[in-house]
């Protein structure tokens, strides 16, 4: 099975060129996209335990105010549609310009769950906030989904700092859009 997902804030699924099903549309929650945008739905991660669990992680731009909300969502037991009312808020957070926006979900082989935030747009960014360890733009979040709230695992690198996230685990990125494992060695 095959899944797309479109910036507009729709998710497609089949198994073949013919087989085409809405699995979820989140186009009335996400940012309209028009010409060059760095908005919309921009990431899609599988928990690890999906075929037990049905749950699916995805990382999307709101419309007014302009925030980026990581949720969780819980499939039909077909694997096939996405319970839109399943949505679940793992962390949102304030975005200053339209691009810059990051957006990659990924499970690394530690079963944490990997998002790359840019670091809110402009040209050099003139807010600094790569650098702040008090925000979250700029980085690379992990955060363990199995556990509570805030689901920050405690060994993140800034979980003891004062005045920083826990939620930080890699900090000064541009615009982190990719993330990818090597499957052998986990880096």
């Amino acid at each position: 099975r095959y899944f797309v997902v479109e910036q507009q804030g729709r998710i497609i699924t089949g198994t073949n060129e013919k087989d085409r099903t809405l699995a979820l549309n989140l186009t009335e929650n996400v940012s309209k996209v028009s010409g060059y945008s760095e908005l919309g739905l921009l990431g899609i991660a599988f928990h690890p335990d999906f075929v037990k669990n049905r749950k699916v992680y995805l990382n999307y731009t709101t419309p007014s105010p302009n925030k980026t909300r990581v949720s969780e969502f819980t499939f039909d037991t077909d694997f096939v549609t996405i319970h839109p009312k399943s949505e679940k808020i793992l962390i949102e957070y304030a975005q200053p310009f339209r691009n810059h926006n990051g957006g990659d979900l990924a499970f690394g082989l530690d079963r944490l769950l990997y998002i790359g935030v840019g670091d809110g747009g402009s040209a050099g960014d003139p807010q600094n906030n790569a650098q702040n360890h008090s925000n979250l733009l700029g980085k690379i979040l992990r955060l363990d989904v199995d556990a509570k709230p805030p689901y920050i695992p405690k060994d993140n690198p800034f979980v003891r700092t004062e005045g920083a996230r826990g939620e930080i685990y890699a900090y000064g990125l541009r615009n982190p859009w990719g993330i990818s494992f090597d499957r052998s060695t986990g880096e």
